[in-house]
C-alpha cells in the first residue's frame, strides 16, 4: 500500500510523505505519534487535494499549538499571531473561484485540540466566503473559529470552557464582541435546546451559527470516524433544530456527499472513482468510469452526474472491492 496524502504530526511536522510505501516499521512510526489511520493511492492516479497547502496547514498548526500552549502557561494571548496564521488561510482559500471542502486531514488522537481548530477556521472561511463576508468579517469569524476551544486548554467540560474562553478573549483588548461572543455560543441550538444560555434564532450571533455546523462537521468526520455521507444526513436532519437552515444550505453548497477519491457503483452497473464535486450538487458528482457490465473498460471515461440525471450513485465501494 501507498500514502495517498502526506501525513503531519501534532507539531505540523511530516511524518510521512505522500507516495510513500507503507512498511511495518513505518505504521509503528505512525502508531507511536497516534496515529490511526491514513490515506491509501488507489492506484487510478486521482488525487484528494486538501483545500489548503501542506505548507499553509504546517505553518498554522505549529503557530496554534505555540500560541495556546504559551496561554495555558499564563501568558495573554498572543492576537497578532494568531490574525497571521489567519490572513495565510483566508488568502489561499480567496484564490479560489470555486473552493470545496475536500479535508484530508489526518490527526494525531493525543493533541486532536490542534488540528481542529485550525480545521474548523478553515471551513468556517469557506462558508463565510460562501455567504459573501467581507475581508474583515471574515478575519472575525477566523479568529473565533481558531480560538472556539480556547477554554479547553484549562477546563475540558462542556460549559465551564465556553466561560472560561470567552473570559480569556475579554482579557484581550483587541478581541471585538463578535469573536467573543461566537466562542461563547457555539453550542447554542437554533431552537433553544443548547447552552449555555438556551439563546435561539437570531438571538445566536451569526458566526456563532456557523460555528456550530463547522465545529459539529469537524468533530464527526475525523479520522474517518463517520462516513461523510453520514455526516451531512446528520446536519440535513438537524436543519431548523440543531442548525440554523441558511447556514447548513450555505455549507452543503461547499461540500460533497463523495469526496474526490472515493470508488463508488453507479445504478447502471458502472464502476468509477470520483474525481470532483459539483458545486451545490452534493450527490451528483464527476466520476471517472474505469468499468462496466462487461469488464475493465480502455480508455477510460468521465461522466457528470449532474449532466445525466438518470445516472447516479447506487453506493460506495469497499476498498476490497474496488478494482480500477
Amino acid at each position: 500500500m501507498v500514502v495517498g496524502k502526506t501525513i503531519l504530526g501534532s507539531n505540523g511536522q511530516i511524518l510521512l510523505r505522500q507516495g510513500v510505501a507503507l512498511t511495518e516499521r513505518y505504521i509503528q512510526h505512525l502508531r507511536d505519534h497516534f496515529i490511526e489511520v491514513v490515506y491509501i493511492a488507489t492506484g487510478s492516479g486521482v488525487t484528494a487535494h486538501d483545500v489548503i497547502s501542506d505548507q499553509t496547514r504546517i505553518k498554522a498548526l505549529r503557530e496554534t499549538k505555540r500560541i495556546l500552549g504559551e496561554v495555558k502557561r499564563g501568558a495573554e494571548l498572543e492576537m497578532e499571531q494568531v490574525q497571521q496564521v489567519l490572513i495565510g488561510i483566508i488568502d489561499e482559500l480567496l484564490l479560489h473561484d470555486d473552493v470545496m471542502v475536500n479535508l484530508v486531514d489526518i490527526r494525531s488522537y493525543d493533541e486532536e485540540l490542534f488540528h481542529h481548530s485550525v480545521n474548523v477556521a478553515i471551513l468556517s472561511v469557506i462558508v463565510g466566503i460562501e455567504l459573501k463576508y467581507s475581508e474583515k468579517r471574515l478575519k472575525d469569524l477566523a479568529a473565533a473559529a481558531l480560538l472556539h476551544d480556547i477554554g479547553k486548554i484549562v477546563d475540558e467540560d462542556a460549559t465551564l470552557h465556553l466561560v472560561i474562553g470567552r473570559r480569556i478573549l475579554r482579557e484581550h483588548n483587541r478581541v471585538g464582541r463578535r469573536i467573543a461572543d461566537a466562542v461563547f455560543q457555539h453550542h447554542e441550538r437554533w431552537d433553544g435546546g443548547g447552552f449555555p444560555q438556551g439563546l435561539a434564532g437570531e438571538e445566536i450571533a451569526e458566526e456563532a451559527r456557523i460555528l456550530q455546523v463547522t465545529n459539529v462537521f469537524d468533530n464527526m468526520s475525523a479520522n474517518s470516524r463517520h462516513p461523510l455521507e453520514e455526516v451531512i444526513e446528520f446536519l440535513m436532519e438537524g436543519s431548523g433544530s440543531a442548525f440554523e437552515p441558511d447556514t447548513v444550505r450555505a455549507f452543503l453548497n461547499c461540500v460533497s456527499f463523495y469526496p474526490v477519491g472515493t470508488p463508488v457503483e453507479l445504478n447502471t452497473g458502472e464502476r468509477g472513482i470520483v474525481v470532483r464535486a459539483n458545486r451545490g450538487f452534493p450527490t451528483r458528482p464527476v466520476v471517472m468510469v474505469t468499468r462496466n457490465a462487461f469488464g475493465p473498460l480502455d480508455p477510460f471515461y468521465e461522466l457528470d452526474l449532474r449532466a445525466h440525471p438518470a445516472h447516479f450513485v447506487m453506493k460506495i465501494l469497499e476498498s476490497e472491492a474496488w478494482e480500477v
